[in-house]
């Protein structure tokens, strides 16, 4: 979905919500139609640590071969996406219409054509968005597949291999909001210097991103990566009020 879609799902949020047991009509007819014009694939670590396996590629030369990283225009943190390649601007790891991660493709893309959103803590009621750390379901349009094949969303998930209630998606946007709220009071900051919102962001692009080891089961070191990132961010609001950073 574009930015502007996304936006247009979060505004309208209970015209398109879906329960885990609501049914909807899709079956994939594998055209490979949704991994064109898309420039909106943005990676989670898992994501992007299920592509490094499945490849046995290292974080970084996945990084550097697929994918674009830049600053969040509304986040201010690092974001890390698939890069768009050719006129069609189609996914860079469809070759020949094939996904060369199939198995264990990006989770946006294995949920295609449903969303997901976690409201957080501070989400104002009037959103609409469920109970803050509760995965809630959106069904967006989808022009490609065939609809007659009803399933419910829960039997989709199942299919998707993602827990109904992902741990780690929940986790990740949690860390996602702590960070950015952090780093848009920091870029506000004439206190904190530019060097060091540089410093901040690299760390957290390294803990986020690429500091995971393929050979060891992911979601610890997530947890741990993220507890790291946070404590320093923590430590630093400690000290606010000292010297420049």
């Amino acid at each position: 979905m574009e930015k502007g879609h996304r936006h247009e799902l979060i505004d309208n949020f209970s015209k398109y919500r879906i329960g885990l047991d609501d049914m909807f009509a899709f079956k994939c007819r594998g055209c490979g139609n949704c991994c064109k014009n898309r420039e909106d694939i943005m990676l989670t670590s898992r994501d992007l640590n299920n592509i490094a396996a499945v490849l046995r590629m290292a974080h970084n030369e996945v990084i550097e071969k697929y994918c674009e990283v830049y600053i969040g225009q509304d986040s201010r943190i690092p974001i890390v996406r698939l890069m768009p390649k050719g006129v069609n601007k189609a996914c860079p790891l469809l070759v020949n219409d094939r996904c060369l991660v199939h198995s264990h493709k990006p989770a946006v893309c294995a949920l295609f054509p449903l969303g997901r959103v976690v409201a957080s803590e501070e989400a104002p009621e009037e959103m609409g968005l469920g109970k803050p750390g509760e995965i809630e379901y959106v069904l967006t349009h989808a022009p490609c597949g065939a609809h007659r094949t009803k399933q419910k969303v829960r039997t989709w998930l199942e299919k998707a291999n993602l827990p109904v209630r992902d741990e780690f998606f929940i986790n990740w946007n949690k860390t996602l909001f702590a960070l950015m709220t952090t780093m848009q009071k920091y870029e506000k900051d004439d206190a904190v210097t530019d060097i060091a919102i540089e410093m901040l962001r690299s760390g957290i692009f390294i803990a986020l991103y690429t500091d995971y080891d393929i050979q060891r089961e992911f979601y610890p070191q997530f947890e741990d990566n993220a507890d790291k990132i946070l404590n320093i961010l923590a430590t630093l609001e400690q000290h606010r009020g000292g010297d420049n950073y």
